[in-house]
């Protein structure tokens, strides 16, 4: 049997073809894995770029109260611990900062950052040798209104706060811009007091006042709240300025203070009271001080300086009489109503608490703090902090300036 093989022979220009098609695949292969490879390694140190210049710009524009230099040597720190390029860069990125001020007069930090990356693959084609990487950021320092209200009770005396107490505040002011920030002073006992007007700049005089203050009285708390919340209203603020109000609230005890009201005028007898004036200590609203345990008579001032007493007294007429009352729960109570309208005109309210003897709920929801049982997403959302005792004063005051300075960065 003849086995006849036949062999067909390919047409003309068929291997040809074949040569092409592998070129125009390897080609295709080559770009593929030069995107994978190259375009892998711009994508990440761009990625790596953007999270170190937006760090560095927002530790700049959190440190300018310490001057440019330093804003700059900080935020460039901030840069260098950040990014975490790879090895492909020829030299290490470049970082230049800019500060400007914007149309409302707040002050801006521009930064640029740029790599230059040798490629891989694409270097076959001369221009792609090497390829440059930028990321920018800007960040805006708002403007700061806030007052300080500082417990000077009693009880201040014996835990250690009175004297913790001022280079604590010192610190914490030190954070803020004297020039471009205005902030107030306020303390409260049994009385309250305007120490520091709302005013720039504000440095030196909350400083000698909370150096000189007096403790000693009771904790009437919503007075103070009532007076920073005054001081804030009293700083106008112009359509689309990037301002903040705050109020940081100082105390180591319970609102245990409140305040009745007393027409122009009316007289009582401080001893005539059944059951007697000495369970309820009435106080003198110009100075604090137990009215005297006899039967004085007392004229009480104008409305606007309403009697403060541990219980409410009430005048009607020529009818006299005290009205037993949870002194602690009506002071809590009217503390939470004036924290309450203070973030209702959209400001935010801070919380620092001392030692144990405290009600710690009470500022939590003062603040709208998350953990508060009163806790409202759709208010101003501030915190409220703890210090144990007198020593961690410093460190819990520097925490709610870093969350202050963090709300004024955009």
């Amino acid at each position: 049997m003849n086995i006849i093989h036949q062999f067909r022979r390919g047409r003309p220009g068929e291997a040809g073809q074949t040569v092409v098609l592998y070129a125009i695949m390897a080609l295709v292969l080559f770009l593929v894995v030069a995107m994978c490879v190259d375009g892998g390694a711009i994508y990440l140190t761009r990625a790596e770029l953007d999270k170190a210049v937006d760090s560095a710009a927002l530790t700049a524009v959190r440190n300018l109260f310490q001057g440019q230099t330093r804003a700059s040597t900080l935020a460039q720190a901030a840069f260098v611990a950040n990014y975490r390029g790879g090895g492909s860069l020829t030299n290490a990125p470049a970082m230049s900062i800019t500060y400007a001020t914007d149309a409302n007069n707040n002050t801006t930090v521009s930064l640029l950052a740029t790599a230059t990356l040798n490629t891989y693959f694409m270097r076959v084609i001369p221009r792609f040798q090497t390829f440059r990487v930028s990321s920018a950021a800007t960040a805006t320092r708002a403007k700061l209104i806030m007052s300080v209200v500082l417990d000077r009770s009693g009880s201040m005396l014996n835990n250690g706060g009175a004297a913790a107490l001022p280079s604590a505040v010192d610190t914490f002011i030190s954070y803020f811009d004297d020039t471009m920030d205005q902030v107030s002073l306020v303390s409260f006992a049994s009385t309250t007091n305007l120490n520091v007007s709302v005013r720039k700049p504000f440095k030196s005089a909350i400083t000698s006042a909370v150096n000189s203050l007096v403790f000693g009285g009771a904790t009437y708390t919503d007075g103070g709240l009532q007076l920073a919340l005054q001081q804030n209203n009293s700083v106008p603020v112009a359509p689309g300025d990037n301002t903040v109000k705050i109020v940081v609230l100082f105390t180591d005890g319970y609102a245990n203070t409140f305040q009745g009201t007393w027409p122009t005028n009316k007289t009582f007898n401080v001893g005539g009271f059944d059951p007697p004036a000495t369970q309820y200590a009435i106080l003198d609203p110009r100075t604090g001080n137990q009215l005297p345990n006899s039967s004085t008579t007392y004229t009480g001032p104008a409305p606007s300086y309403c009697p403060t007493m541990v219980n409410f007294l009430s005048v009607s007429g020529s009818t006299k009489s005290v009205t037993p009352a949870n002194c602690t729960a009506e002071g809590q109570l009217r503390a939470l109503a004036t924290a309450a309208a203070i973030r209702g005109t959209n400001m935010y309210v801070y919380c620092i608490g001392l030692g144990n003897s405290l009600d710690q709920s009470l500022l939590q929801q003062a603040a709208n703090d998350p953990a508060a049982s009163t806790y409202n997403p759709n208010q101003p959302v501030g915190e409220a902090a703890f210090a144990p005792s007198a020593s961690q004063l410093q460190t819990v005051f520097q925490q709610i300036a870093a969350k202050i300075l963090l709300r004024l960065t955009k």
